[in-house]
């Protein structure tokens, strides 16, 4: 696994469990684009990948993400993943792929594709930016 990659399910292992948002935000470069199907940040960078994460992490009581798949060609890392976890109380679980553009130090774009569907609505915990609710 590449070294941006593995730093990546690091960081975001460590958002997810103590909800440290700086370590994933510092991997970004600074006009990196943050995305998943309800939220776009074009050349927003380590700031708007800092709130991206921040928000992320907000719409949920608990999140656990584990990586069922890991391919890396020319710069490019496709990630398959599920995450499972709680908000408000609820449980709820669901399937993604994430994109990792790398320009060999810093992600320069950073994509997520999943149903939103199969997350319950999360206004209560922030969830409204970012396409949790």
């Amino acid at each position: 696994m590449p070294d941006m990659t593995k730093s990546f399910i690091d960081a975001l292992g460590r958002l997810e469990t103590q909800h440290d948002a700086d370590t994933i935000a510092l991997l970004f470069a600074d006009r990196a684009q943050v995305a998943n199907p309800l939220v776009n940040y074009d050349d927003g960078g380590s700031g708007a990948a800092k709130t991206f994460w921040s928000q992320y992490r907000a719409a949920f009581d608990e999140i656990r993400s584990e990586f069922s798949s890991v391919t890396e060609k020319d710069g490019m890392s496709f990630l398959e993943w599920h995450s499972r976890g709680l908000i408000d109380g609820k449980p709820f679980d669901y399937d993604g792929v994430s994109v990792l553009e790398s320009d060999g130090e810093k992600i320069t774009a950073f994509r997520t594709y999943f149903d939103t569907r199969h997350i319950p609505a999360a206004h209560s915990k922030g969830g409204a930016q970012t396409g949790r609710a």
